[in-house]
């Protein structure tokens, strides 16, 4: 399995190589300091994740991804950067990323961090995802609206459920055995969820969801 990182800071960049290869020894992990320098190397190498960062020289980092999504339409990439902002996080999201990690994330953090986006889940921070609440509670201030009703999302139960366990950030198989169903049930759910929150995927989704304020807390079990 294939990392590559693109950071301009040498320091940064050769800590959290090390600690790629510390804690997964089976990765190679590529580096670059600038997004042309990264493209090359994308551009010759099978990668299977691209960390980038966002404040770098010549060609900053969202810009540099979009270029990316362009031409390598299918490659993950996830945001790593010193900021924090919550915009920022949905400008990445809506130009492709499948996650953002902040830099200040603890170890644990970030090993988790790692583990979803590697996994096909898309990573947020917690300044945006939140506080996690019951599904019948109440939180105050920071317009967060927790949900218990379905149809006040336009849902059915079962979407609701779906929807919930994607906020948390499980992948379509780990939803389905959530529910005991089958991961094709799980599909024809998200594609009806998708067309009634008017998205393509599941990043612009989770966009709607957060942009709107709604707040999950971890859904129940179906039957």
């Amino acid at each position: 399995m294939n990392i590559l990182l693109i950071d301009d800071h040498f320091c940064a960049r050769e800590g959290v190589a090390c600690l790629l290869k510390q804690l997964f020894p089976e990765l190679q992990v590529f580096e670059a300091e600038s997004f042309d320098e990264g493209m090359a190397i994308i551009r010759d190498t099978p990668l299977n994740l691209v960390l980038l960062d966002i404040q770098l020289p010549g060609k900053d980092g969202l810009t540099g991804l979009a270029e990316l999504r362009s031409e390598f339409p299918n490659l993950c990439v996830t945001m790593f950067s010193g900021l924090d902002d919550r915009e920022l996080v949905f400008e990445a999201l809506r130009l492709g990323a499948m996650g953002f990690i902040v830099k200040s994330v603890s170890r644990q953090a970030f090993i988790e961090a790692l583990r979803d986006v590697l996994s096909g889940r898309v990573y947020l921070p917690p300044s945006v995802v939140g506080p996690q609440v019951g599904l019948s509670g109440v939180t105050d201030g920071f317009g967060i609206r927790p949900v218990s009703d379905p149809a006040a999302l336009g849902l059915t139960p079962r979407e609701f459920e779906v929807l919930g366990w994607l906020v948390q950030g499980l992948c379509n198989k780990e939803i389905a055995r959530k529910l005991g169903i089958e991961e094709q049930t799980v599909k024809n759910h998200l594609r009806l969820i998708f067309q009634k929150f008017a998205v393509a995927r599941r990043t612009e989704l989770l966009i709607k969801v957060f942009e709107q304020g709604i707040v999950f807390g971890r859904p129940g079990v179906g039957n």
